[in-house]
């Protein structure tokens, strides 16, 4: 019997970045009120601030999110099946990036 070989599906990875012109402090706001609804939609948790990143995972996800003067940065990391989504996961980062920072 030949046995089955098993090809690992990659990570998938996000990396936008996104100017803005609220600040470090308005960005690290709106970031703060987004990250809690969408902690509560998609089940994140682990959501910490280190200085000006915002790390965050959850289920087949994690990423971070750097908070500058006139820039915000994310980073993301999604697990094989989510990666199979990947972009309709950037699309809906890069529509809340939109919403909330400009």
């Amino acid at each position: 019997m030949v046995p089955r070989l098993r090809h690992a599906m990659p990570m998938s990875d996000i990396d936008i970045h996104h100017p803005h012109s609220l600040g470090k402090h308005g960005c690290r706001q709106a970031v703060t009120a987004v990250a809690q609804q969408l902690a509560t939609r998609f089940g994140l948790h682990g959501m910490d601030w280190t200085g000006d990143t915002l790390d965050f995972s959850g289920h087949g996800v994690a990423g971070s999110l750097t908070v500058a003067d006139a820039d915000a940065h994310v980073r993301v990391r999604l697990g094989p099946w989510l990666g199979l989504m990947r972009p309709v996961v950037e699309a809906e980062i890069r529509r809340q990036l939109r919403t909330h920072l400009g």
